[in-house]
């Protein structure tokens, strides 16, 4: 009876082990994978804003849809988020100034402030 179960033990692990490699695999090459269509708007989610400056999590996500919006694949970038709990400014705000700061075009923006 141990024997059995040692091996049904050891047969889980070592389907546990191949699922596991096969999906690090399979992330690991779709992650270089790059898909990308011309479009009218991207939309920057909101993350956190640290009084008037972007967290680190915003400030990538605008310099990502900046980046699609000088190679020419977005027209438009739509920034969102709301103002958190004791906060100035939202982050939709915060999002906008920064992107002028880098070079967007004052008209080439929109902001979607939510409320919370």
């Amino acid at each position: 009876m141990k024997k059995l179960a040692v091996k049904v033990t050891l047969a889980v692990y070592i389907g546990f082990l191949l699922f596991t490699s096969f999906l690090a695999y399979s992330i690991i090459s779709f992650s270089n994978k790059n898909e990308l269509v011309k479009t009218d708007a991207a939309i920057v989610l909101g993350a956190a804003a640290w009084a008037d400056k972007p967290s680190p999590v915003l400030k990538e996500r605008i310099n990502h849809s900046i980046d699609l919006y000088k190679k020419g694949y977005v027209e438009k970038i739509i920034f969102t988020g709301g103002i958190g709990e004791g906060a100035t400014y939202s982050e939709s705000e915060v999002a906008k100034k920064y992107a002028i700061e880098k070079g967007l075009p004052d008209q080439d923006y929109l902001l979607r402030r939510s409320q919370r």
